[in-house]
C-alpha cells in the first residue's frame, strides 16, 4: 500500500514535467538568433572554432580551486553533526582545518589565481 503512493507521486512529476515541457513547445516563441548558437566558455568567445582547440590555463586552475574550497564543506557537514558529542577538541580541531584551508585561499588570491584575466 506505501509503494502505491510512491507511484503516484512519480507518476504525477512525470506528468508534470511532461505537461510543461509540451506546453512550453506549444506556446514558447521560436525566435532564432545566430548569437544564441554560439559556444562560449565563462562568457569569453572562443579563439579556435576546432573542438580540439586550446582553453587558457586559468580556467583549468580556477576549476581546480573550486573543486578545492567547495569540497571542504562536505568534511564540515559530518563534524557539525557531532558537534556536541566530541566538545572542545572538536571545535579546535575544526579551526585549524578552516585555518589551512583559509591561508591556502590568502596564497591562491595574493598569487592571482583568483583573476579572470589569467
Amino acid at each position: 500500500m506505501e509503494y502505491i503512493a510512491l507511484a503516484f507521486a512519480l507518476l504525477l512529476a512525470l506528468l508534470i514535467a511532461l505537461g510543461q515541457a509540451i506546453l512550453n513547445d506549444i506556446l514558447g516563441e521560436r525566435k532564432s538568433d545566430p548569437l544564441e548558437d554560439y559556444p562560449y566558455e565563462c562568457g569569453v568567445p572562443l579563439y579556435d572554432k576546432e573542438a580540439r582547440g586550446t582553453f587558457k590555463q586559468g580556467y583549468y586552475l580556477l576549476g581546480l580551486l573550486l573543486i578545492l574550497f567547495d569540497i571542504e564543506a562536505a568534511y564540515l557537514f559530518p563534524w557539525a553533526v557531532v558537534f556536541k558529542e566530541i566538545g572542545l577538541y572538536g571545535l579546535i580541531e575544526v579551526i585549524v582545518f578552516v585555518g589551512i584551508l583559509a591561508l591556502g585561499f590568502i596564497y591562491a588570491w595574493r598569487k592571482g589565481a583568483l583573476n579572470w584575466e589569467l
